[in-house]
């Protein structure tokens, strides 16, 4: 079983389970101490290294907070905590020097719990998918009635409008749920009978049905093809990520990326493996900002100012120095104006191209 996609699975849920992002962290640390390779649900796996060492595997979590973390792991049945009764942690060998037992936070029910996690995704998947469709349909069924009414010139009723605007929220919202959208529907309806307008007129948009939980699969769809596409073809369902900024420093350099990953601390104990594709790169790293109270929006600002090659250095020296700062937002957005007004930052590893230019043209002499 590989460690990161069983990392990943929870991740995904974490706020379904009850777990923050610190509580994330903490779990993550204890997959990094396990042997390398894949997991054997069947052998020993259990974290027993002292909470001391760990804790530079945490981005130097305060040893308080990571306790906390395992606590609230352990009451959501993804640990156990096996401490010897003075409460160190180590392994116990036998003549051979191999390792028979082990008292620290044992990650078996990590194990036992994963065929459940596996249906909760599932269900979530299912739930968010129909709540999706709900939404496109109350959407289609308001467009439409208004278009209608527009085109034979009816007067609009005084609460339509409101009615606009709280579809509009509630769509935006991200904890919208079933309830919410019945009563938009309640509304909607009223408004289509008021209006007294033949249900035939309005466009049809039919939900589609949930995914089958035990079914993982891709629609297959074969779009027209034109000259220009090259006999490429894109599912218009799904989304393609947005680009933040077309720009030269945003050029993903597979060479120059690993040079700057081994330069890491905090980043390359978390993440040992470097990023080989843009997208996982940019998975990664708006993962660990999460990780040190950074928001997404904050990032993708900070990113098109940056680049990917100046990203990876200034949020490891955040995370370096994270204990000391209160806000992470502001001090990073503090960092960007600096670098936009032409000031090195993170400590002097990011520099702003004039200055680079500037230093290439005017050596200094040995």
């Amino acid at each position: 079983m590989d460690r990161w996609e069983l990392l990943s699975l929870i991740t995904s849920m974490r706020r379904e389970i009850g777990l923050t992002d610190r509580d994330v962290m903490v779990l993550r640390a204890h997959l990094t101490v396990l042997p390398q390779g894949p997991l054997d649900p069947s052998r020993l796996n259990v974290s027993f290294m002292g909470v001391a060492e760990i804790l530079d595997r945490a981005c130097g979590m305060d040893a308080r907070r990571f306790r906390r973390g395992e606590a609230r792991l352990e009451e959501v049945g993804l640990i156990r905590r096996r401490l010897s009764a003075n409460g160190r942690r180590f392994p116990e060998r036998d003549r051979s020097g191999r390792i028979v037992n082990a008292y620290g936070i044992d990650l078996a029910p990590i194990f036992e719990k994963h065929a459940e996690l596996l249906r909760l995704k599932d269900s979530l998947d299912a739930e968010r998918l129909a709540l999706r469709s709900r939404k496109n349909s109350l959407s289609a069924r308001l467009q439409s009635l208004l278009r209608h009414l527009t085109a034979s010139a009816q007067a609009l009723p005084d609460w339509a409008d409101a009615l606009r605007q709280t579809l509009r929220n509630v769509l935006r919202r991200s904890t919208t749920r079933m309830e919410d959208l019945d009563q938009i529907e309640t509304q909607l309806q009223q408004l289509e009978a008021d209006t007294e307008t033949p249900v035939d007129s309005f466009e049809s948009v039919v939900p589609c049905s949930p995914p089958c939980p035990s079914k993982r699969y891709e629609t297959v769809v074969s779009p027209d093809r034109k000259p220009a596409d090259a006999g490429q073809s894109v599912r218009h369902i799904e989304s393609e990520p947005k680009d933040i900024k077309n720009t030269q420093h945003l050029r993903f350099d597979k060479k120059r990326i690993a040079r700057l990953w081994a330069e890491t601390k905090s980043i390359q104990a978390l993440y040992p493996e470097i990023p080989q594709t843009e997208r996982s790169l940019a998975n990664t790293l708006f993962q660990f900002s999460s990780f040190i109270g950074l928001r997404h929006d904050s990032v993708t600002h900070s990113l098109s100012s940056l680049g990917w090659n100046g990203m990876i250095p200034v949020l490891d020296y955040l995370s370096e120095n994270i204990t000391g700062i209160a806000h992470p937002d502001r001090y990073l957005l503090t960092m960007i104006k600096s670098f936009q007004a032409g000031h090195p930052i993170a400590n002097g590893s990011v520099v702003p191209k004039r200055l680079e230019r500037l230093s290439a043209r005017n050596p200094v002499p040995v």
